[in-house]
């Protein structure tokens, strides 16, 4: 199978702009832009991993809306959570996405039915996973940290200050620190291909193009992988 690398949490509530509606059932709520709904139950689901309601939440907002890969990256997540637990709601929850997953997507949560996904395990791979560290390829689940982190070290390079964060589950706090690196030292092409991943993984065009427009000319080292990013990102 193909290695699965994905990412591990998504941009926070107030960066996509979205009030969270009244109405909490299970289903899409009336009246509210899909896409932000999307990226809110993403984020959610990264920052609360345990919540199984806004897992299943975001299954059916994907089957609702005929996203196979966006249902597959829930379905995914979800099965993480679950391990072998929750028999009925993962037996349900597939039989509704029979028609609309690939077979291989289809087949890999039937075959693994009974015992359920393990963390650890090579998986196809979903950029609309939340619930993965991309950065060593693996289907490591991300732990929940509690808040007595150890101050990042200034000693440390940018880039595996930026891993350890994503590591604990900041997400904002990793980008926060490869942004300010990378105007410090905008020569260096590792930080500028380290940011464009999680841009990428995070899906945040905004923030991809406010920092394009704060470094100028400084991403002349990188144009390229700047360019084919936004590009991805916009499409």
């Amino acid at each position: 199978m193909e290695q699965h690398q994905t990412f591990s949490a998504l941009k926070p509530l107030q960066q996509v702009a979205f009030s969270e509606p009244a109405n909490m059932g299970l289903g899409v709520p009336k009246g509210v832009d899909h896409n932000k709904w999307a990226t809110h139950l993403a984020h959610l689901s990264a920052r609360e991993p345990n919540n199984l309601l806004n897992h299943v939440r975001r299954v059916y907002l994907h089957l609702a809306r005929n996203q196979a890969d966006e249902l597959y990256g829930a379905m995914l997540d979800l099965h993480l959570v679950l391990g072998d637990n929750g028999n009925r709601l993962r037996a349900r929850l597939l039989r509704q996405s029979r028609t609309l997953l690939s077979e291989p997507h289809y087949n890999l949560f039937l075959t693994h039915y009974k015992h359920g996904l393990q963390r650890n395990q090579s998986l196809p791979a979903s950029r609309y996973s939340v619930l993965g560290n991309f950065f060593d390829g693996k289907m490591s689940f991300l732990k929940q940290y509690t808040s007595d982190k150890q101050p990042i070290n200034e000693s440390i390079d940018p880039c595996e200050q930026a891993r350890e964060e994503i590591i604990h589950g900041d997400v904002d706090a990793a980008q926060s620190i490869l942004e300010k690196a990378l105007i410090r030292s905008p020569d260096r092409k590792d930080l500028h291909l380290e940011l464009l991943e999680l841009y990428s993984h995070t899906r945040s065009l905004s923030d991809l193009m406010d920092m394009q427009e704060r470094l100028g000319d400084g991403i002349a080292i990188a144009q390229t992988e700047w360019s084919r990013t936004r590009q991805l990102l916009e499409n």
